[in-house]
Order: structure tokens, then sequence, then C-alpha cells
């Protein structure tokens, strides 16, 4: 009995002297989606500021359908980026009709919807349109780029030429022109305008 006792009392010494820091944390690892896992995990967004003509854009984070995040960096590997904010309906087909246009002249067409993911793929969808739509429900990217309107509440309508270097080659707040966007990346960027000479009505 006494070894027993001898035995217990050595092994609660040994216990004692690890400490609490060396003790294994049991506890089942806390399951959570993907999405937050993700979102958890990216850098801090740059700041708000003004964003003006020669300025680096500012490298904002955009969630994708496949829930995956991506950066402005990324997206300017596949080239230059023509990027809109405040996009209506009309204004979202006619960036659509000019899409294979601007793809021609190795520039990406983004539009950033002030909508949640479901309702910005959702009306991408209804639209057919098949360029990158981003979703900006909490208007971080507006206001990163200064798109907001006085108040600070609502994205305001603007349209940015961002050059492969991250540098704002052409831009417009307050109004978004219902056509003749690639004429706009072409002269930013340039580029002869690929559609030049084509009647309006005959584009697509």
């Amino acid at each position: 009995m006494k070894v027993y006792v001898i035995l217990l009392t050595a092994l609660l010494a040994v216990i004692l002297a690890l400490g609490p820091g060396e003790v294994m944390d049991q506890t089942p690892p806390h399951t959570e989606d993907v999405a937050s896992r993700n979102y958890r995990a990216l850098p801090p967004e740059p700041p708000s500021a003004r964003v003006d003509l020669g300025d680096r854009a500012p490298d904002f984070a955009y969630q994708g359908e496949d829930n995956r995040w991506r950066r402005l960096r990324e997206l300017l590997h596949q080239g230059p980026v023509l990027l809109v904010f405040g996009a209506d309906p009309a204004t979202l087909t006619a960036i659509e009709r000019e899409r294979d246009a601007i793809l021609k002249l190795g520039a990406v067409p983004a539009v950033v919807l002030d909508m949640r993911n479901s309702v910005a793929w959702a009306t991408a969808r209804r639209l057919g349109l098949r360029y990158l739509v981003i979703p900006d429900s909490r208007k971080v990217i507006a206001a990163q780029f200064n798109a907001m309107d006085a108040g600070g509440e609502r994205t305001a309508p603007a349209w940015f030429v961002v050059d492969r270097s991250g540098r704002v080659r052409a831009l417009r707040r307050g109004t978004l022109p219902q056509q003749g966007y690639t004429a706009r990346v072409a002269s930013a960027l340039g580029l002869p305008d690929p559609e030049a000479g084509v009647p309006i009505e005959k584009r697509r």
C-alpha cells in the first residue's frame, strides 16, 4: 500500500511540475464555414483615400462565386482592369455588349455592385453577364475608391481604368456612360479602338 501511495505522490508531483502550459488542449476544433475562415485570413483592407489619376489603386479583396477571396493584384495578372461602380441594369447590359471588344484590348471588365453576394450573382445570371461581378454590400471597396455619395451611405457611379502595374490611367466620378467603354479603355491605355469606324448599332 505504501508503494502505491509513493508512486501516486510521485506522479502528481510530475504533473504539477509540468504546469498548465504543458498540458495538451483536447478541446475539439471549432467548425466553421470556409468563407468565414478565408475572410479572417485576409490581411487588413487598404484605408479609404481619394484615388486620382496616376495613383496606385487600392489592392482590395473580393469574393467570387466559388467563395474564394482574391485581390485586385490577382485580377491584374490577366490584364488591365475596367472597374465600374454604381451601374444600373441598363449600364450592366451595355458593358456586356462591349465585353468582347474590351477583352480584345487585353483588358478585363469588372463591376462592383452594392448588393449581397447572392443577389449580385443572381443579377449577373438574370442579365446574362459574362464578366466579373463583385459584391460590395458593405461598400468597403467603394469607400476605398472614394466612389460614395455625399452622405457616405450609397455607392456613387464611377469608373476607373487600372493598368497592369496597378496605376489608375483614367477615371470619372458622378456619371456612367451608356456606351463607349471600349474607346475609353483604349484611350487610357494608349491603344487603338477596335470598334473605331464601326456603326454604333452594329457594335456588340
